[in-house]
Order: C-alpha cells, then sequence, then structure tokens
C-alpha cells in the first residue's frame, strides 16, 4: 500500500516542427524543460471522485506493549479476548506533495525521415505528513479499574506504531532527488505531403529510475522498476494555412519483474509487517492526445492538447493470494488532461539570417480535469529547443 503515486507524462523531446516532422539528416536537437506541479492534495479515486492522500489506524494493545511499565502489567493481565479488543483511539494521516523536474533531451537525424532520440528526466520532491488524533477516548476493556500512567495519544505513539510494530521508517517529511527513467526512441516520418504527415516511433524505457520503497508511505516512486517497450504512431493534418491538428496513439508495454513488497492481510487496513517476493505485472499502457495548433505568425503557436492515459490493473504473484487480491485493488487507471501552449519559434528567422540560431521556447500548464486512480494536479512546462 502506498500513500502517493505520481507520473508526469512527458511529451517527445526530439521532433523539429509538426508532430509527424524529424530531424533533417545530420541535424541535432538539444532540449531541456523544466515542469513544477502546484501541491499536490489528492487524487481521483476508484469512484472518479476526488478525496485527499490520508492514512489512519486503530492503536491497539500491540502498539502500546513496551512504552509504559504499568501499561505492560495492566495489558499483560488481560484475556486474549480482551487484549484483541483494546482499542485506545485511532489518528490519521493526511499528506500533501509537491514535485519539481527537469528533463534533457537529444535528437540526431540519421536521414531526413529517421531520428533517434533519448531523454532523462531528474525529479526533486517533498510530501508532508501531518498526524492527527480522530477518535478520542479510551476502552479499558475487562476493567472497571481507570488505566493510570497511559499517556495520551501523541507522536510518539503514532511513530511506534508504525516503526516499530508495522516495520515502516517514520512517518513525517519525507525528501528526494533523483532521475527517472530513460527513454530511447526512434521516429520514422513514413509519409508525407504539404498538407499532411504520419509518423511511428518506437522505442523502450529503462528502469533508471529511483524505485517506490515499501518500507516508507510517504514517498513517491521516479520510477516503476521494470523496462517498457512501446509503439506510437500519429500525424498532423493541415487544415488551412494557420491551423493544424495532431493527433496520436502509444501503447506501452510493461514487462514482468520481481520485488519484495509488502504483504497485506486485511484489504480494509492494509499496512502490515509482512513481506515477501511477488512477481508483478504493472499493466499495460494506452495513451490518446490530439492538439489543435494556431498559427499567430511565424515565431507565435498557441495549441491546446487533450491526453487520455489508460493503465491495465496490476497483477501480482507471491505465496499470498489475499495478499495479492489487495495489492492488486485500484490500480487500474485512468486520467484526462487538458493542456493549453505556447510555442515561439526562431526558426524562420534564422533562415532570414535575422537570428544566430535555429531553436522554440515553449510554455504550457495542464490540468488533470478527471480520472480513476490518479493524482488530481495542475503543472506547468517551460521549454527550450536547439537545432545545430
Amino acid at each position: 500500500m502506498k500513500l502517493l503515486a505520481l507520473a508526469l507524462y512527458l511529451l517527445p523531446l526530439s521532433t523539429f516542427a509538426g508532430y509527424s516532422q524529424t530531424l533533417p539528416k545530420g541535424v541535432r536537437n538539444l532540449t531541456f524543460r523544466l515542469i513544477k506541479t502546484n501541491t499536490i492534495k489528492g487524487s481521483y479515486n476508484a469512484q472518479g471522485q476526488p478525496e485527499g492522500y490520508s492514512i489512519n489506524s486503530k492503536i491497539n494493545a500491540d502498539v502500546l506493549i513496551g512504552l509504559n511499565g504499568s501499561v505492560d502489567t495492566y495489558l499483560n493481565g488481560l484475556s486474549p479476548a480482551d487484549y484483541n479488543d483494546f482499542n485506545f483511539g485511532t489518528f490519521e494521516g493526511n499528506a500533501t506533495s509537491d514535485v519539481f523536474a527537469q528533463a534533457l533531451g537529444a535528437g540526431y537525424g540519421i536521414t531526413d525521415k529517421i531520428t533517434i532520440y533519448g531523454f532523462i528526466p531528474f525529479y526533486d520532491a517533498t510530501v508532508d505528513l501531518n498526524l492527527e488524533r480522530t477518535e478520542k477516548g479510551r476502552k479499558n476493556v475487562g476493567s472497571s479499574i481507570a488505566l493510570e500512567g497511559l499517556p495520551e495519544i501523541d507522536v510518539r505513539i503514532i511513530q511506534n506504531l508504525f516503526v516499530n510494530y508495522y516495520k515502516y521508517k517514520p512517518l513525517g517529511k519525507w525528501e528526494a532527488t533523483g532521475f527517472g527513467d530513460l527513454e530511447f526512441g526512434v521516429m520514422w516520418n513514413f509519409l508525407s505531403s504539404d498538407h499532411y504527415g504520419l509518423l511511428l516511433n518506437a522505442g523502450l524505457v529503462a528502469p533508471t529510475g529511483r524505485e517506490d520503497n515499501p518500507d516508507i508511505l510517504q514517498d513517491i516512486s521516479f520510477g516503476d522498476g521494470q523496462w517498457d517497450n512501446f509503439v506510437e504512431v500519429g500525424g498532423d493534418y493541415k487544415l488551412t494555412d494557420d491551423l493544424s491538428l495532431d493527433a496520436w496513439t502509444r501503447y506501452t508495454l510493461q514487462h514482468k519483474f520481481k520485488k519484495n513488497v509488502r504483504q497485506p492481510e486485511n484489504k480494509d487496513f492494509p499496512m502490515t509487517e509482512k513481506k515477501g517476493i511477488s512477481e508483478i505485472d504493472l499493466g499495460d499502457k494506452l495513451l490518446f492526445g490530439t492538439q489543435i495548433n494556431y498559427s499567430i505568425d511565424d515565431q507565435w503557436t498557441p495549441s491546446l492538447n487533450y491526453i487520455f492515459e489508460y493503465k491495465a490493473k496490476d497483477n501480482y504473484s507471491s505465496n499470498s493470494p489475499t495478499a495479492d487480491a489487495i495489492n492488486e485493488s485500484n490500480t487500474e487507471l485512468r486520467s484526462h488532461t487538458l493542456r493549453l501552449g505556447m510555442s515561439y519559434s526562431t526558426l524562420e528567422l534564422f533562415k532570414q539570417k535575422k537570428f544566430i540560431l535555429p531553436g522554440a521556447i515553449n510554455f504550457a500548464i495542464q490540468s488533470v480535469l478527471g480520472g480513476k486512480n490518479t493524482p488530481k494536479y495542475e503543472r506547468a512546462d517551460l521549454e527550450f529547443r536547439l537545432f545545430f
């Protein structure tokens, strides 16, 4: 069970102009992109409704053992049934996250129709987990004698629950930086004319990113731990001299891998100290995007982009069918994203010898408008492209 998950889809970094256009033979492209999300406070749940990131737990007898001598004496004197029923209240932890990412990409025109490219992101993420008690009052089962010396629920007891009982790392603020997964691809412009073009893009994603840590509830993974293969096909169509339309779809095959994961036994409270090796298939992904572009002049082009993403349900295989079913639950993902962009190009100015280098600056803002089991956030992108 993980508290947070986030995927930042990056549009291809190595194209020359329109979607289907590849780099001319011998031309190189360098791209640098900055990505900043707003403070992420929640996600769309399995029913497609927004909800905050949270965890909650009851403070039972096992958690309190060892904190206080009189408490231990009291609890050890309870009958097995009363010990199991003991409840000292509940707490809830609410989390928010902030993510800043940078991506560096490069492309090279093998021929006028074929371009190779690669890019890798670098993430800087912070998660704040604030804890609070949600149920007060205590239950002294099996005895009418007041339980003296039992401390009130505070961060110490909550940390004891997760660190000593469930064997997680301490809760609270979490920060990390690191690379994401590396993408490498080959683009082939297999059909082109004055008004339209078609492109095939195929490649792989290498697991170079930081993986999810099963011992940290509030961390964010920068990669998913396995190799992917993808194929993408799309094209562009020139509606008028100033108006054009792009559309593409990508299918990603995620390969199986093995990992030591938590093996929960209760679907209503999936925190657990039990771990085991599972063979994991994270589910294949499908992406569809469409974008309309309007050229104000040779330099300025605003655009409106819609992206739909779908990921199939995870599949876990281990020696615990119950844990597999719990780990697989709510892993089918779906999202609808709207993106508004503006591009400034110096390509025509360079051709007219009015600017020293051909390049582009792209700015975009986007928002996840809806989905299923997916983070709800807004983000801004600033991108610099240079051709030489």
